[in-house]
């Protein structure tokens, strides 16, 4: 009865564990893809750079949610794609309408 559990959140609960969590490296990897998409920002977001990284924000999101364990997060990532993917297409539409106004 002298054993000392390990308490972590799961996204809901604190739960106990017997044993340190090990993250799954592809889980890992996707994580390390999103930060590395997200830290390729352009300035401009207006522009047809802007679209595409939002476009790249969405892919490496579709891969997060393929590999994340809760399903809250899952949808969530999912959400987020879709977002990111509304935008892009909304920044081209204003894009092509600037440039037939020009």
């Amino acid at each position: 009865l002298g054993r000392v559990l390990k308490v972590v959140h799961d996204g809901v609960n604190r739960v106990p564990i017997e044993r340190s969590l090990v993250v799954d490296p592809v889980l890992k990897h996707a994580l390390r893809h999103l930060r590395f998409v997200k830290s390729r920002q352009p300035s401009d977001a207006d522009s047809v750079e802007f679209a595409d990284w939002r476009e790249g924000i969405a892919e490496a999101l579709d891969a997060l949610a393929g590999v994340l364990v809760f399903k809250e997060d899952r949808v969530r990532a999912r959400a987020e794609a879709t977002a990111a993917r509304k935008e892009a297409a909304e920044v081209r539409r204003r894009g092509e309408m600037g440039a037939s106004e020009r």
